[in-house]
């Protein structure tokens, strides 16, 4: 009986060609960097402001109002964090770590 043999690279190749295009951006993504880059610039100054971080956690739980346009957790971690302190839920002058890994 002769068995024959697979080429023992046709698996890696396969991956690295899913991978390829799973790390790849789509077209949509890169069409809107520069919006999306604008739109971020807009966040960091706005989400500095305690008092606007109170107001929104204020509007998102008390209030269960909702966003129009999906937000990153990297700003809504501060605002959560920022209106539990408000209701006593967080210690005061804890500091939430930018990566916990």
């Amino acid at each position: 009986m002769v068995v024959e043999s697979e080429d023992p690279t046709k698996g890696l190749q396969a991956w690295e060609s899913r991978r390829k295009k799973w790390t790849k951006p789509n077209q949509k993504y890169t069409d809107n960097l520069d919006k999306t880059a604008a739109i971020a610039k807009k966040y960091n100054e706005f989400m500095k402001q305690e008092s606007q971080q109170k107001a929104i956690y204020k509007q998102l739980v008390h209030q269960h109002q909702i966003f129009k346009t999906p937000i990153s957790l990297k700003y809504i971690i501060p605002i959560l964090v920022t209106g539990w302190q408000e209701d006593g839920l967080w210690p005061k002058g804890q500091i939430v770590q930018e990566r916990s890994d």
